[in-house]
């Protein structure tokens, strides 16, 4: 968990970087973390976080394309893959419990 907790900084930096790049400016402002009652909870939370990730990540990737960003394409395909592998990940937790 601490490693994927790692990924996920260093995902929002690379973001932070490109939009920066792009003359956006990123959020300073996370979103509301949701604490699960118990473990389950938060684990099933985590898979359904990581789902909407990796379908927002595709999203991003289809929108590059069409306007020729190879670059943000590149950075969205690693993030997007590190995203599955987080979501089987959790996926594997929760058909452990």
């Amino acid at each position: 968990m601490k490693k994927i907790a790692i990924t996920e900084i260093k995902h929002a930096e690379e973001i932070a970087e490109r939009l920066s790049y792009l003359g956006e400016k990123p959020t300073t402002k996370p979103s509301p973390i949701y604490v699960g009652e118990n473990l389950k909870e938060m684990i099933e939370r985590d898979v359904e976080d990581e789902l909407k990730a990796t379908n927002l990540y595709k999203e991003i990737i289809r929108g590059a394309r069409e306007e020729g960003d190879a670059v943000t394409e590149r950075i969205f395909r690693k993030i997007l893959e590190d995203e599955e592998e987080h979501h089987d990940f959790s996926t594997s937790l929760l058909e452990d419990l």
